[in-house]
């Protein structure tokens, strides 16, 4: 399932772009069909993003220097999941939102309605949570290009991650070229890796005599 998440997770990103550019074509994004499956591939993707950290994180080396590895590997992956909740959290709204609305004006008034949904955290936390699933996803990936055994091939992924990320930023319109670096980001990384065997459990037992 992982290895899958790795292409599948782009891919719908990649198909929520090309949607929203069909929602476009009039000059406003939804309500309406195209807004709400654009939404429900968008929500699928970050689903799927989920296993792609959480692969990062089991894929990351062990066998050398292991604790500090997996401490900081882990404090990424929250990072990258609590951003990535954000994420979710915006998904799911815009979907509501789209279904519940009649028209733009009524869409624009019921999102600030749910700008603080669940009203649990202040509204400034879920503004900018979305960055930190970029900066987790961005650092987890420059510690595996550092460590992992892929180094070479994978050196250029948080690179890509950086750009992408920088392009649907400057213009959401730009979200399917976006989302094309993120999967050649990824792809190196689609093989399964197991972990590394620590040295004293791979160390052979000596000879007989």
């Amino acid at each position: 399932m992982t290895r899958i998440a790795f292409h599948l997770a782009p891919a719908l990103m990649l198909a929520y772009g090309v949607v929203r550019l069909i929602d476009g074509r009039d000059g406003q994004h939804g309500p309406g069909p195209a807004w709400t499956v654009g939404h429900l591939l968008f929500l699928g993707s970050l689903l799927l993003y989920g296993a792609v950290i959480a692969g990062l994180w089991r894929r990351m080396p062990v066998a050398e220097g292991g604790r500090a590895r997996r401490i900081t590997a882990g404090a990424l992956t929250a990072v990258a999941a609590v951003g990535l909740v954000t994420f979710i959290r915006v998904a799911i709204i815009d979907i509501v939102v789209g279904l519940r609305a009649a028209d733009a004006a009524e869409k624009s008034a019921l999102s600030d309605r749910y700008a603080d949904v669940p009203a649990v955290l202040p509204q400034a936390f879920y503004e900018i949570g979305p960055v930190l699933f970029m900066v987790g996803l961005t650092a987890l990936l420059v510690q595996y290009a550092v460590v992992g055994p892929r180094r070479g091939a994978a050196a250029a992924s948080p690179v890509l991650v950086v750009l992408a990320f920088v392009v649907i930023t400057a213009d959401l319109d730009l979200l399917p070229a976006g989302a094309a670096l993120i999967w050649l980001a990824l792809f190196p990384h689609t093989r399964e890796q197991s972990r590394p065997v620590p040295a004293h459990r791979t160390a052979k037992a000596p000879a007989a005599a």
